[in-house]
């Protein structure tokens, strides 16, 4: 079996094409002109807040017959907001603003709003933390229940090791997503190689715990050595001095789909931001052949 026949790829448009972003006109032309080939079956970006270009967006999605993730990350933090504050008030504001992107997210064509949890407050407000995205986390699925086949992600980042997010750990995430999701099957996983790896988790044992509620995966790499240059999860290339290439994504697909159901496939895409001097669509043909190669393998499950 061809990994392809478990999973599909997924452009992350708002890495790919970063230089890009501020200009929505600009990055919707790129994200047209990748979705032409047919290749791609998922983009991923940022919030589009002109209702021109969401609407562009939603004609282009529906015409291409992909899916469509909004991630509302850059959103949330550019407005001091934090889902695992322990603050009630801003929690609330956090609420309201995840809610008005939610239908934002519905107006561009989405069927995935993404987002993270929020800074780790410290071992001693942890708990406090937890309860409080909890109830951010049900707040927000009420309203993306409203929308059919829409879907709440939560990427679990690394929590003492650059990003220093409260989630987390694949077990602690697992177990916020089912508490949040309370059956009804709308909350999942974005799961990411970079932070499990700086998370100090091996790729497998991670995978099998996320398993019942895996809903994505970044391909993204990461210099784990803390005392190199580079250390952390910087949205790199792949291969050195980082520790993704390859044989290593392809082991990763491996194991996830050893864990997946069997009627079950999944969007995967690499994480690479493109450097202010590079040319955006020489970073997405990398992004794509290194996607290509792992896809095109054999594995026996």
């Amino acid at each position: 079996m061809k990994l392809k026949e478990k999973f599909y790829p997924s452009l992350l448009a708002s890495e790919c094409f970063y230089p890009y972003i501020s200009n929505e006109d600009i990055l919707l032309d790129a994200i047209e002109k990748m979705l032409d080939d047919g290749y791609y079956k998922r983009v991923e970006a940022g919030t589009f807040h002109s209702v021109k270009q969401r609407t562009r967006l939603s004609h282009m999605v529906e015409r291409n017959h992909i899916g469509y993730t909004q991630w509302i990350t850059s959103d949330i933090a550019s407005l001091g907001l934090n889902p695992a504050s322990v603050d009630k008030e801003t929690r609330q504001k956090t609420i309201a603003k995840m809610i008005e992107l939610v239908d934002m997210a519905a107006e561009s064509g989405a069927d995935r709003i993404a987002m993270v949890s929020g800074p780790d407050p410290g071992e001693r407000l942890r708990e406090e933390a937890r309860l409080g995205l909890k109830e951010v986390l049900q707040s927000v699925l009420d309203r993306v229940e409203t929308y059919p086949h829409m879907v709440l992600l939560l990427e679990p980042l690394d929590r003492e090791a650059h990003k220093m997010h409260l989630i987390g750990p694949s077990d602690e995430a697992v177990r916020l997503a089912a508490l949040a999701d309370d059956g009804r099957k709308r909350c999942l996983l974005s799961w990411d190689s970079a932070h499990t790896a700086l998370n100090g988790e091996c790729f497998g044992e991670s995978l099998r715990v996320s398993a019942p509620c895996l809903g994505h995966i970044h391909l993204a790499n990461a210099v784990l050595d803390p005392e190199q240059s580079g250390y952390g999860d910087w949205h790199m290339r792949m291969g050195r001095p980082g520790f993704l290439d390859v044989p290593c994504g392809t082991d990763i697909l491996t194991e996830a789909a050893a864990v997946m159901q069997e009627n079950v496939m999944l969007g995967v895409s690499v994480e690479c931001r493109c450097p202010a001097d590079c040319n955006p669509f020489r970073i997405e043909a990398e992004c794509r052949a290194f996607l290509e190669r792992i896809l095109e393998h054999d594995v026996r499950l």
